[in-house]
């Protein structure tokens, strides 16, 4: 009897070894198919063009994807006259103004803006005389003194 018992004892303990072999099988794949899709998603999302993409989302994807916050200021001289003596610089390149009268510049978030006063012979104020909603930084109605140097207006804040 003890034999018998051995044999049953044997088969039962051989049974779930096999079980948790086919489980651990099972597994494996499971997770290997799992990661294998997930890599097909990722590549095929990077892959699809935006071309594809403005296809499938339409025209209002594309106003939102490349989307930057811009703001305008505008600047006058207290003397109308001087405008024309000073450059301006936004991040370190001419601004070039066709107006003779004020300067509009277009300026993005984190944008610096330079007077450069140099040709000037005597100094002028520069007013901040009006900027859109969003602009924090210059404040409207802001003054500057520039004499013959490069005055750093700072840095423009957006909202």
């Amino acid at each position: 009897m003890c034999s018998r018992m051995d044999k049953k004892q044997q088969q039962y303990i051989k049974f779930w070894e096999n079980v948790g072999i086919k489980i651990n099988r099972m597994l494996k794949i499971l997770l290997f198919l799992t990661v294998v899709i997930q890599l097909m998603i990722v590549l095929d999302i990077r892959l699809l063009s935006i071309n594809k993409t403005i296809e499938l989302e339409g025209d209002a994807f594309i106003e939102s994807y490349h989307y930057e916050p811009r703001g305008t200021i505008k600047l006058i001289a207290e003397d109308l006259n001087d405008i024309d003596q000073i450059r301006v610089y936004i991040n370190g390149e001419v601004y070039e103004n066709s107006n003779n009268e004020s300067i509009v510049l277009d300026v993005r978030n984190n944008d610096v803006i330079e007077i450069d006063g140099r040709k000037l012979n005597k100094k002028i104020s520069i007013i901040v005389y009006d900027t859109t909603e969003n602009v924090v930084f210059p404040i409207k109605g802001m003054r500057y003194d520039l004499g013959r140097d490069i005055l750093n207006i700072g840095r423009v804040k957006l909202r």
